[in-house]
């Protein structure tokens, strides 16, 4: 059985075996990154349809590794779902109570499987599911069960995760032995709320009572709040927290509530269960049995509020959950967007989500739309082999290049950026107040950037009489990802008609130098909020360009 698929997960799935597809050596192992209900088993099973089906007679067993019994129920779902009836699928997994070595696609707990590399035979193909969990730095369970299943058998592997991130924010690319080297994919948060596939956060109106951690110490081996003094602090505030959320979440019918520590869960049950609202406490320490059975009353609504530490930020699908108690201050991206995704999943009758942060980390890393990861600091500046792009986390060769190769995001401008802008606490950028211009272009420069160790691009310059006001990057002497785009702006820009594309940056040059007229935007919109200016939109009319230019020589063979 097969059904359709949003055209962003198409796509997912295209891009990712484009990327496997350029490059091809088993050490290149990329990232998918899909967003909190993106549909993440649905990409992973309909990868692995396509899989069999484009190579029949590799027969290419698949191993998809999850963290906990419910990602894997989850996948081994979608999977039955998908696949065709001759393809038998089977768990490998202490938790769900099964061990079947031998099926055609195995979704196993890394629990589980870590020391049993030697017991699978052939497999062609190993998709992690919550990457993020993956050390960068060459040590961990994950590392060692896919050094040792090397031994046994060539497999290609990816990644899929909602943050390309550690805890402390640097890219799961980055660091002393990075698995990955590269995004192959990535769906936005943005595009999934603009489209309907996600409902938004609110904030309240009412000002919260803001959990004060400033004293409290920030340990070196995570990056984040030593959780021991931190839970003493968080102690005093939830009793009034637990009042605040009564009040203020009247209207909301299934809440769930994130706390530093089991102390600070239960405390925060105790108080909530006085004030009448039916809660419960679900830890990684709580039987699986009666998890099972708390989270099924919360889904059939005798439980109105799960309270947790971190059990419930990873694989728990509820999508009716309309509020989120935030009592967790937090340095790790991670930790905030992956607990505030739990209320971004659409449901019938659910217009959007209550987020009560009573810490500050929403006004601290900002809109979770926005955060994106950071590069380590390399204790000798200038030294590293490469360098990490800040938009998709590609490792990019050599470090000194401008524009990264993979998606064309421009790393750094030879001219002085524009300053970061504060997100005034919002939790997602719509709620932030943009710094939008609309510009009336009435000239476009183009030329060849070079810089040494890279391929060029053309460099597009939009003028507002004497004014440049933004520049673009268009990739088309590159590969991957940023070809793609920049045959896509080639392709708008030609006259109505045409197709031919040229084949490199000094060919589109030599086309506009002898005449070929590319389609003139009447005006741009440009975001000038975030570091650097980003067009966010093109007008055109009648004067914009030609209905038809002259069609070069040089592709008319």
């Amino acid at each position: 059985m097969t059904f359709a698929l949003r055209n962003y997960q198409s796509t997912a799935i295209e891009e990712l075996l484009a990327w496997w597809d350029t490059h091809p050596g088993l050490d290149q192992i990329p990232i998918a990154v899909l967003p909190t209900g993106a549909g993440k088993s649905v990409i992973i099973a309909d990868l692995v349809r396509q899989l069999f089906a484009l190579w029949p007679e590799y027969h290419p067993r698949t191993l998809v590794i999850v963290p906990s019994k419910e990602l894997a129920e989850q996948n081994a779902e979608k999977l039955a779902t998908v696949l065709p009836a001759h393809l038998r699928i089977g768990y490998y997994s202490a938790s769900v109570g099964k061990k079947d070595p031998t099926a055609d696609v195995i979704v196993a707990t890394i629990g589980t499987v870590a020391k049993n590399a030697h017991v699978l035979g052939n497999i062609c193909c190993v998709l992690v599911d919550e990457c993020h969990l993956i050390s960068p730095d060459g040590a961990g369970q994950y590392r060692a069960f896919l050094t040792d299943l090397a031994r046994y058998c060539q497999f290609r592997t990816a990644g899929l995760t909602a943050t390309p991130f550690r805890g402390n924010g640097i890219w799961l690319t980055d660091g002393k032995a990075p698995l990955f080297t590269g995004i192959a994919t990535e769906v936005r948060l943005r595009q999934l709320l603009d489209e309907g596939y996600l409902s938004p956060l609110v904030r309240p109106v009412d000002v919260l009572e803001q959990i004060d951690a400033s004293g409290v110490e920030v340990s070196k081996a995570t990056g984040d709040y030593d959780l021991h003094q931190l839970s003493e602090v968080v102690d005093a505030y939830i009793e009034s927290a637990a009042r605040q959320s009564v009040r203020i979440a009247v209207d909301r019918k299934k809440w769930i509530a994130f706390c530093p520590t089991v102390a600070n869960a239960e405390k925060l049950a105790r108080a909530l269960n006085g004030l009448g609202v039916v809660t419960q406490v679900v830890t990684g320490d709580t039987p699986k049995a009666i998890r099972e059975s708390l989270i099924g009353q919360f889904r059939a609504g005798k439980i109105r509020c799960l309270v947790t530490v971190l059990a419930l930020a990873t694989g728990f699908d509820v999508p009716d959950v309309d509020c989120i108690l935030w009592l967790r201050p937090t340095k790790s991206p991670v930790l905030y967007v992956q607990g505030a995704g739990r209320g971004l999943r659409i449901a019938p009758g659910k217009t959007d989500c209550l987020w009560l942060d009573f810490s500050d980390t929403t006004a601290r890393l900002g809109p979770i739309d926005e955060i994106r990861g950071r590069a380590r600091r390399s204790s000798q500046p200038g030294t590293a082999p490469f360098a990490v792009c800040d938009d998709c986390g590609a490792q990019v060769r050599p470090a000194s290049l401008l524009v990264c190769p993979e998606c064309g995001y421009v790393m750094r401008e030879e001219e002085a950026p524009s300053a970061r802008k504060v997100s005034d606490a919002a939790v997602l950028a719509s709620q932030v107040k943009q710094k939008i211009h609309r510009y009336e272009i009435d000239r476009v420069e183009y030329a060849k950037h070079e810089k040494a160790g890279s391929p060029p691009s053309l460099r597009v310059e939009y003028w507002a009489g004497y004014r440049c006001v933004a520049r673009e990057w268009v990739c088309l002497s590159h590969s991957g990802y940023a070809l793609a785009k920049a045959r896509s702006w080639f392709s708008d820009r030609s006259p109505a008609g045409y197709s031919h594309l040229p084949g490199s940056v000094d060919q589109a040059l030599e086309w506009i130098d002898t005449g070929f007229e590319l389609r003139r935007p009447s005006a741009i919109v440009v975001n000038e909020t975030a570091k650097f200016p980003e067009i966010v939109s093109y007008e055109w009319n009648s004067t914009g360009g030609p209905e038809r230019g002259a069609e070069p020589d040089a592709l008319a063979a």
